[in-house]
């Protein structure tokens, strides 16, 4: 049985990259280096839920409602370090462009794209190390005609 996780979630970029198109797969692997695509992979972090449900009642809920529901485990990032997560409508839960474990630096996002520059949701509150997104009670935002507002009631 699927564990299902609690989760804040709100994700993205600064509103000035919102136009960029969808990256291919190809691209992706270029940007963050191997991919795997194989959604029963195991990742050194964030391995404790395969699934997770992000909701609302506010703000996030009336302008990205498409972003809300239940996401699935679809694959990992950087040598199976981190997982990235995806909904039966096409959106990914995901570290952001900027992310780099590294450094142990992971922002997480909401978009139709892996690590995609047009998020509707983020957190860039929590950002120092490599947390997962069901970890953050608070700093989740959604994005409104290129403006980020914090949504309380988003988990």
């Amino acid at each position: 049985m699927r564990s299902l996780c609690a989760v804040l979630l709100f994700a993205g970029l600064s509103s000035a990259l919102h136009i960029s198109a969808p990256m291919s797969k190809a691209k992706m692997e270029e940007v963050y280096g191997q991919v795997t695509w194989d959604k029963n992979v195991k990742t050194d972090y964030c391995s404790q839920c395969v699934e997770v449900e992000v909701s609302s009642t506010g703000g996030a809920s009336q302008y990205q409602e498409n972003r809300l529901g239940r996401y699935t485990v679809a694959g990992a990032l950087w040598e199976n370090m981190v997982p990235f997560f995806e909904a039966t409508n096409g959106q990914l839960l995901s570290p952001g462009p900027y992310s780099n474990p590294v450094i142990y630096t992971v922002m997480w996002i909401v978009s139709e794209t892996l690590g995609g520059f047009n998020a509707g949701l983020q957190n860039k509150f929590h950002v120092d190390g490599i947390n997962c997104p069901w970890e953050f009670e608070d700093g989740w935002e959604y994005e409104h005609q290129f403006q980020w507002t914090i949504d309380p009631t988003l988990s």
